[in-house]
């Protein structure tokens, strides 16, 4: 089984994002909060396979609330030393005692920059001082995860490409096995939303990354997402093949192999025990949206992934959805006997693609 932990807590909301927060919560709200959290750990019985914790801002919580949650998941879940254990941090709320306590609990950190440049973190609404976020990410160098993810924003207004090489200029300064890229998108909901990303030059940017990244040995696996060999989000990994998901936490995401389950996008009435939303389609339909996920990494799927998605059909029944939608968008697949994987071209088209697979 795979755990996502959400926390749902910020100092304040960024601009661009949508996830479910609570800004600047008092003390008894948290309190609560890890209470409950605790408490649905308990009842965890799975062996666990990953453990995500996101948010929001899971290093908003205090030194000792930060603990506490990180013991309780060890003492309850029982991960091993290869376990994979990864947490959000925002830089601003890092301070060394903190830094110490992720050290002793997790060993993968994922530090949301999302830009080095101070103008673009305002336009962006992330409220994080240059001394900061120097700060923070020396002292998540000096700590010595074994993984390090750092989230980047491209095609902000105004970026330019002598922009976003500088970014990864900042970048080449700190020993990070791992980047997520995201085209900036204005999502429904978000205080930013009329933010109009830059799309004309996103894709001279994309070319950018791509030739950064790999000259440190730092490879695309998914769209967004690059790693050095070995230094994959196994999380991820395993949800975008159809893994099993336990979502606890309020707006946190779960997967019993059929119907995807969401908790309630609010503390209080998730604090009350209101029970998830469930989405539940048919089976066939449940598969195609799986295939169409795992399409967007560059390894795509070979036939023992496949035979491993809970109430898999068969290999042969992909290799034919597969080529069905390949004469619909010619040279974006690269179809064998053992494997199904968009080409570059392929993954640049990846929505519309998924569109197909999922008609």
């Amino acid at each position: 089984m795979n755990y996502y932990i959400h926390v749902p807590f910020c100092a304040s909301r960024c601009g661009y994002c949508v996830f479910y927060s609570e800004s600047a919560p008092g003390n008894e709200i948290r309190e609560c909060y890890l209470n409950k959290i605790i408490s649905d750990l308990e009842c965890c019985t799975e062996k666990c396979s990953t453990v995500y914790i996101g948010g929001g801002t899971p290093t908003f919580l205090s030194c000792g609330q930060l603990e506490r949650l990180l013991e309780a998941v060890h003492f309850y879940l029982q991960p091993s030393s290869e376990t994979e254990i990864s947490i959000e941090a925002n830089p601003e709320t890092l301070t060394s005692e903190k830094v110490d306590i992720l050290k002793k609990y997790v060993n993968r950190i994922s530090t949301g920059v999302q830009s080095f440049s101070e103008k673009n973190r305002q336009i962006l609404g992330r409220k994080c001082s240059a001394y900061q976020l120097e700060k923070a990410l020396d002292l998540v160098g000096s700590a010595g995860f074994r993984h390090w993810n750092c989230d980047l924003i491209y095609a902000v207004p105004g970026q330019t490409c002598n922009d976003w090489e500088m970014e990864f200029e900042f970048l080449e300064k700190y020993c990070i096995d791992h980047v997520s890229c995201y085209n900036l998108t204005p999502e429904e909901g978000a205080r930013l939303s009329n933010l109009e990303p830059d799309m004309d030059i996103a894709p001279e940017l994309e070319d950018i990354t791509r030739v950064r990244l790999e000259a440190r040995g730092i490879l695309q696996y998914e769209v967004s997402n690059y790693a050095l060999p070995g230094a994959e989000c196994r999380h991820n990994i395993h949800v975008w093949r159809g893994g099993l998901l336990r979502g606890l936490g309020p707006s946190a995401a779960g997967f019993d192999g059929i119907d995807r389950l969401s908790e309630v996008s609010s503390i209080r009435d998730w604090l009350s025990g209101a029970l998830p939303d469930v989405d539940h389609i048919s089976v066939p339909e449940r598969l195609n949206e799986i295939f169409a996920v795992n399409l967007r990494t560059v390894a795509g799927w070979k036939c023992d992934f496949w035979l491993a998605v809970p109430h898999h059909d068969s290999w042969q029944e992909r290799l034919r959805l597969a080529g069905a939608v390949e004469k619909i968008y010619p040279g974006c697949f690269d179809i064998t006997a053992d494997s199904i994987k968009l080409t570059r071209k392929g993954l640049a088209f990846w929505d519309t693609i998924a569109e197909e697979l999922l008609s």
